[in-house]
């Protein structure tokens, strides 16, 4: 006659709920992996969204394996917050669940929080085949991201094994779950609790969500994106020109073009040149990004009264020849980055690290092609009255919030809509 196991009939007879805590452990570790790349996928948001892509980060290795791409596209956000925080309150309070389970005396009491966490990890599963579509669509792979789906994974079988309900018994469980809801009788070994479990959750997540949105809010204003996409669209439309041989990023046959107005040595164009084109990177194939020159220097710019960026107009001149060069959206992050300290030798060195001849670049600059172009430019910019930098244009329409990444993304689909 088979020996009866010892710790069921111990479960049994102090009425616990029997808990596998060597599977709980696991359920602690993959929480404590998600977590940890959650916070960091939520950081990465955050910054991309104060600062833009100034650097590429730790886990972008190229244009294919790229959590800049992910983490700068709309899919990165849900509820106006990043969606990595939402997964970080999800590890948070499945890994303590868990932990509550494997180090607790009262199984009874852990086994509704566990029953609760396996629930929103049959959640977090079916969200992760979204997230993995949405990563096809951007045509990257975000490693920090193929990380949390594992975790996303190893929480759930790890769970379901702590609490006695492997993958052929999920169906089962949700249908004891939902049978103790409603006070039917089952053998399930937890009680669900919803009250005391849903309240503690709702806290974690109501406070984690508020908190995440307020810090978003500080970093992009208070900005009412439907108001702001209605009054664009209630705006004139201008007749922005620009030079056939104009520097475009995204696809130069695209319908919807953008064009902006911008000095090198200005620094909100310094916050544009690093948002702009991330904010836009799902849409790369649908839009152009023209780049036009609007140096606020009073040595080339006759709209100027007073001098305010000395080397604005050489830097602008430098850029023409960039393109000439064959590499301008190069050599245009590098004058940003180094806005500070901008000046003649720095457009020479950076030409330098780029491979180009030094003293050919030097002398490009110093051209009367280059100088006319950039001349051109500012008329162009003034005829489509420019008067600050940077100006952005969606298809002839003057963009007030330029800042916000939501507002810019919700004109372009408006604007995608329309055609």
């Amino acid at each position: 006659m088979a020996k009866p196991n010892r710790r069921k009939e111990r479960a049994r007879r102090a009425n616990q709920p029997d808990l596998n805590k060597k599977a709980l452990w696991a359920a602690v570790i993959f929480a404590g992996l998600g977590a940890a790349l959650s916070f960091y996928a939520t950081q990465l948001t955050f910054t991309i969204e104060s600062q833009g892509i100034v650097e590429a980060s730790g886990c972008s290795l190229n244009d294919w394996v790229n959590c800049d791409v992910a983490n700068a596209s709309s899919y990165a956000k849900m509820f106006s917050v990043p969606v990595a925080w939402w997964g970080f309150l999800f590890y948070a309070f499945a890994g303590l669940s868990a932990l509550f389970g494997a180090t607790g005396s009262n199984a009874r009491s852990a086994s509704s929080f566990l029953a609760f966490s396996l629930l929103l990890s049959f959640g977090a599963v079916l969200f992760t085949f979204l997230k993995i579509y949405h990563l096809v669509e951007l045509g990257v792979l975000c490693l920090v991201c193929v990380g949390m789906y594992v975790a996303n994974f190893g929480i759930v079988f790890s769970l379901g094994a702590g609490l006695g309900y492997g993958p052929a018994k999920w169906g089962g469980f949700i249908g004891d779950y939902i049978a103790r809801i409603r006070g039917e009788q089952s053998d399930t070994g937890f009680e669900p609790q919803i009250l005391k479990v849903g309240a503690i959750a709702l806290a974690v997540f109501g406070i984690g969500y508020a908190g995440a949105l307020n810090h978003s809010r500080d970093i992009t204003g208070n900005v009412d994106v439907s108001a702001s996409v209605s009054a664009h669209f209630s705006g004139g439309v201008y007749d922005v020109q620009y030079p056939e041989d104009a520097s475009i990023w995204g696809n130069p046959d695209a319908e919807l073009t953008i064009v902006e107005f911008a000095d090198f040595q200005c620094p909100a164009c310094g916050l544009s040149a690093f948002h702009l084109r991330p904010t836009l990177f799902e849409f790369e194939q649908d839009v152009k990004v023209v780049f036009m020159n609007y140096p606020l220097d009073s040595n080339i710019n006759p709209s100027m009264q007073a001098q305010l960026h000395s080397q604005a107009g050489n830097a602008a001149k430098a850029g023409v020849c960039a393109e000439k060069f064959g590499d301008f959206w190069s050599y245009h992050d590098e004058l940003f980055r180094n806005q500070a300290i901008i000046s003649p030798q720095i457009f020479t060195r950076t030409a330098a690290d780029l491979g180009w001849d030094e003293r050919e670049f030097a002398e490009c600059i110093l051209s009367e092609e280059v100088h006319d172009r950039v001349v051109d430019d500012l008329a162009k910019g003034r005829a489509a009255q420019v008067g600050s930098t940077p100006t952005l244009y969606i298809n002839g329409r003057k963009v007030a919030a330029w800042r916000n990444t939501d507002v810019i993304r919700a004109i372009v689909r408006e604007e995608l809509s329309r055609m």
